[in-house]
This record gives C-alpha cells, structure tokens and sequence, in this order.
C-alpha cells in the first residue's frame, strides 16, 4: 500500500467522529480530491473500511490495525508507542531528529506529533533531560546516564505487558491444551524429584508449545546428537519421560534431537532436588568457545547501553542455549516460527528494538541474517527476564531447607506460597546442607532443622507444618529484610553524595558567616561549585533562614552545580545562625542532571534531623564512617 494511503489511515485512526476532505488535505498537504481518491483505492481492497458521510470521513478501527499489520507496516499505533519511538530515536540519533522526518515514519500528522512532543518533554524531565526544539529539529540534552536510566525505565515497564502468561500462551495457540503441557510438567516434576519457580515453568511450558507447533509443521530439529556432550541417564530419562506424555497427548513425535534439546531446556530451568544441573562453569561443555564469547558480547552490549544486568545465572545460561540452537537452526537454514512476533512489536516496541541491535551484532559475528520471528524469540528472552528482575526486586528471595521426602518439600512450599506469594519467592529447595552454598544470592533461607555449619544469609527455622507461629515469625523476618534493603540504598546515596573529605570536625567557626565562606570555599577547591555559589547560598537564607533547631542545611536555589554532593559539619561548639543556634551544617549542592537524588535523600534527611535526639548523637560522631552510618540507621521505613 502506498505510503499515503497509511498516512492517511493512520490520520483517521486518531479520530472517533467524522473528518472532512478538507481537515484531512490539510493535514497531508495534498488536494481534496487526492483524499477521496485515497479513500476509494483503500476501500477497493478493503470493503467498507472508511466511512463516508455528509459530515466527512471515518475509519473502523480494527479494520485499521488489520491494515496496517497486513502491509507490514509495524509502527506505532497508540499514543504511548508514539512517545517511547520518538524517545528511542532521540536519545539513539548522533544528530537532529526532524519533526516532520517523525510525521512520515509513523504517518501521523504534525500536529499530532506536537501533542506527542509535550509528553515526551514531561517523560524527559523526570530523568533530568531536557528536549531542545530548534526550527523543528529536535534533541535531547543532558547527561549519558540519565538517557539511559531513562531506557532503562521504558524497558521494563515494557515488560509490564507480561506476554508469557499461560492465558496469553492459550490465545496464541487455541489448538494446543496449554493447562495440560502444565500440569503434566508439574506431574513429571514431582516424581523425579524436580522443583522449578513460577516463571521458570512458565518460559518451560512456551517453549514445548513452540515445540509441539513446530513437530505439527514439520519443523523437526533433524541435529545429530551424537557429536554433542552426553547428557546424564536421570535428565535424559526426565525429558524422555514429559516427550512421551506430550507424544500420548498431542499425538506427535518427538526424535533424538527434540529429546536432547527438551533435555537442555529442563536442567536450564529445573532444579533437580538431588541432581547437579548445567551451571555457568560448565557451560562451555554444552556450547562452543565461540557461540559463549558471542553471549557474553550480547549481554555486555546491554549491560553498557542500557544498564540493565543480564548477567544472572539462569538467565544467561537458558540465553546462551537459546543462541546455541539459534546458530545451529542456521546452518540448515530453518528458522523458527514465532507465534508472538506481531504481539511483541506492537507492545513492546523498545525490548523488540535492542533484540534487532542484537541481531545486528551477531550478523556482524557469524555472517547469519534472523528474520523477524528469531529477533521476537531474543526479545521474548529479554522481556520475560526483566519481568522476573522487577519482581524479584519486590519481593524477598529465599531459599528453602528440607532434607525430608520430596512431597514434603512441596507441601510445605505450597503452603508459604499461600501465605506469602506477593512478598517471598522461593527460589531453590535443597534437601543436603551443603548444597546450601548455592544459595549465595537469596535474602534468606528458611530451614525445617538445625543447621550444623554457620551460614552468612539470615536463617529462619520453621516447622515442615509451617504453624501460625512460622507464619507471624516469617512475616517478621520479611519486614526486616525489607527495612534492610532500603537502609542500605538510602546509604548507598549517602555515600555517593557525602565523600570523606565532606566530613569535618571544628570548633573555632562560631557564626553563619565564617561557616558559609570555609565551606563554599572547599567546595570550590573540590570542583563541585563555582566561586558564585556563596552568593547563592545567602540570597536563599535572605528568603527564609535553613536552620532548623540544632541543624542547618544551606542550599541554592538553582540547581547549577558542577557535582552533586553534600558538605558537613559538626560544631563541637553551637554556631549562631540566624536566631538559632546549631552544632551540624549539611551544605548542599546539585547538578540539575541528577535531581533525582535530591528528590530521594532531601525529605528523609530533614526528617532525621528533626529530632534533636538525633542530632545530639550525631554530634558524637569521631568520623566519616560512623556519621554515615549513624545516619542511615536513623531511617525509618
């Protein structure tokens, strides 16, 4: 379809009422009579899809997303995927974006493009990034970071779409039982001594739907195992176990290769309770030298760009697998068909954009060109691990010790999940001690006995029953981990903002003067501020003194500094400010790139200092460390 006729479409697609011939020539810059000529050819292949009436013009909107999926045209199609394209092509583009360049991309017009602008502004500026608009000719200005904590923030919220649930797999695949690939997993499971989290058995029970479309089309991984690591008999025996019951019930055949590869998927994905599974350190067993340099190259480019941590275990190991069987497709030029490529491009327009940066790279790599439906498998990769990372940052990770009988294991943890799901993931079960040292990155471990070695993680035993009395005292255990968490971020931007040689100790400063004038002038030296922050600092205390009770925190009120950072000193005698008189000065100053942080620490920082009780033991403390500390512990949450 000609580009017009999708500008067009896209136009009336912003409208519920009708538009006239005239409104809509207006819009393109073309005559009325190219607007009904337009409209007719659309309706030659696409029977009654614009309406026409006295009043003017309107479109059905299915009919319209129907065209424009069928003519390939994937772009943005709401307001909100207009905003995150334009964001992506500012913060990528080494020059000028230009308004009209953006109109024709997304066929849309200008002015909906100016309305799309004024969001984008306001998306902009609470990442501390500003949009320059110079004759039409758009850019971002700002710091690195900040652009890509702001890619950062779309690409997770993109995996808010949650495109991997079991309903959504059922309405891609109406003709395949998704309930039955799950329960029949969890059958499985159980008698071999398996566990395996939510979103685990998730990603494992997509997979084999994949699988069982690809065997109904003929697809069939024809790989010669022979050549590949040998796989032990329990996990071979595992896999051959779920390929029969997916063969018994969905009347296909599953051979050698398909065996292997199901084989490969559950021990990346399935803890096998008694049973060492595929770790990073012997990974490089099952993939090549440099189809594993090639992963770590992947996830090192998203690292870098977009500062998001694909380095998890789990996450890198079911990745590298996946480009495994990706390079191996390749070389029998079959590639596989993907079900959620048009979803995914539609929703989750960024997380599908670094999939095809990544495409790039392995072109550049091995040679291979992936065509739209592998580019979805990486973006379905990307997007179901951010998924899991948001979640697993809200809740308590725990690992669970019961050297008992495995429905044990299961009860017990069916029971916590009752209890606790929206709080407390449990992310391995071990029924041996000393396999508690795989446990290194969980918040917590819960255990049904006694532990005969000292472990570093918070330790709750509980009973295999798990009471009323487990679950108050677990419920404890959570509110403290969490308070834990915060107080240590909290830290973390104190340490960021308070270097040691911010923190000083004096006695012979005694009034508001001397005070701002030694401390401005440090600041100088340390290339935080320039020689004018002085003035700034008391053209803001003649508007309204700082000082509250025994503390003062002096500030500009424009944020221009060079650095972010906050100056302190403790008096051991009260100075006088104003008509009070204070024993701790907090100086701060802000680099308006990273507002952020002073909407993080400043409202937290005035509530600790406004208890005197506070204050006077900060007073007493002898140096950097225990004043950071002091400080951070006085938070509450």
């Amino acid at each position: 379809m000609k580009p017009k006729m999708i500008k067009l479409i896209r136009i009336l697609s912003d409208y519920t009422e009708f538009v006239t011939a005239s409104s809509l020539a207006a819009n393109m810059d073309v005559s009325t009579r190219s607007i009904k000529s337009y409209i007719q050819e659309i309706n030659s292949f696409y029977p009654d899809a614009i309406e026409s009436s006295r009043e003017g013009y309107r479109i059905d909107k299915q009919a319209a997303r129907r065209i424009l999926e069928e003519s390939g045209t994937h772009i943005p199609q709401s307001s909100q995927e207009r905003i995150v394209y334009i964001i992506n092509s500012l913060i990528k583009s080494d020059t000028s974006v230009n308004t009209y360049d953006l109109c024709d991309e997304m066929y849309v017009s200008y002015s909906t493009i100016k309305n799309d602008l004024q969001a984008v502004k306001s998306r902009l500026r609470k990442y501390d990034l500003q949009l320059n608009n110079n004759h039409d000719n758009l850019t971002v200005s700002g710091l690195e970071k900040n652009k890509r904590r702001l890619l950062s923030s779309i690409l997770y919220d993109e995996s808010n779409v949650n495109f991997v649930n079991l309903e959504t797999i059922q309405n891609i695949f109406p003709e395949i039982e998704i309930e039955l690939i799950k329960d029949s997993l969890l059958e499985i499971f159980d008698r071999f001594h398996y566990f395996v989290n939510d979103y685990s058995l998730i990603n494992l029970v997509l997979h084999i739907t994949i699988a069982i479309d690809r065997i109904r089309n003929r697809n069939v991984n024809t790989e010669d195992i022979h050549d590949m690591p040998p796989i032990s008999s329990h996990e071979y025996e595992l896999a051959r176990n779920i390929a029969r019951k997916i063969e018994e019930d969905f009347q296909i055949e599953y051979n050698q290769a398909e065996v292997y590869e199901l084989a490969l998927l559950l021990i990346s994905r399935a803890t096998a309770i008694d049973y060492q599974s595929i770790t990073v350190s012997n990974l490089g067993d099952f993939i090549t030298p440099e189809c594993l340099a090639l992963v770590k190259e992947l996830i090192s480019d998203v690292n870098s760009f977009y500062y998001i941590d694909l380095t998890e275990p789990e996450f890198l190991i079911r990745f590298a697998l996946h480009i495994r069987n990706l390079l191996q497709r390749s070389k029998n030029n079959y590639f596989s068909r993907n079900p959620l490529t048009e979803e995914i491009k539609t929703s989750c327009p960024l997380i599908y954009d670094v999939s095809v940066c990544l495409s790039s790279i392995i072109k550049e790599r091995t040679g291979i060109s992936i065509n739209d439906d592998e580019i979805a498998y990486i973006a379905f990769h990307l997007g179901s691990t951010l998924e899991a990372q948001k979640n697993l940052s809200e809740k308590v990770t725990a690992a669970l010790y019961c050297p008992s009988y495995y429905d044990t294991n299961v009860k017990l943890t069916d029971t916590i999940n009752r209890h606790f799901s929206s709080e407390l993931l449990i992310t391995n079960i071990f029924t041996e001690e000393r396999e508690l040292e795989k446990a290194g990155k969980s918040d917590l471990v819960l255990s049904t006995v006694p532990l005969n070695s000292v472990i570093q993680l918070p330790l709750l035993q509980i009973s295999p029953f798990f009471t009323e009395k487990d679950v108050q005292s677990l419920r404890r255990q959570l509110t403290e981990i969490k308070t834990n968490k915060r107080r240590k971020q909290f830290r973390e931007y104190l340490e960021y903002l308070i270097v040691p040689e911010f923190f000083e100790r004096r006695d012979d400063l005694t009034d508001y003067d001397q005070v701002v004038r030694h401390m401005v002038g440090k600041m100088v030296s340390m290339g935080y501020v320039d020689e004018d922050f002085e003035q700034d600092i008391r053209a803001r205390e003649q508007l309204s003194a700082t000082a509250f009770q025994d503390f003062a925190i002096p500030h500009a009120m424009k944020m221009r500094a060079h650095k972010t950072g906050i100056n302190v000193l403790i008096s051991d005698t009260p100075v006088r400010w104003g008509d009070k008189q204070v024993r701790i000065v907090l100086m701060l100053c802000f680099n308006r790139d990273e507002r952020f942080i002073f909407n993080e620490i400043f409202e937290p920082l005035t509530m600790v200092l406004s208890s005197r009780e506070n204050v006077k033991r900060l007073v007493t403390a002898g140096d950097y460390q225990e004043f950071i500390g002091m400080l951070a512990g006085f938070m509450e949450f």
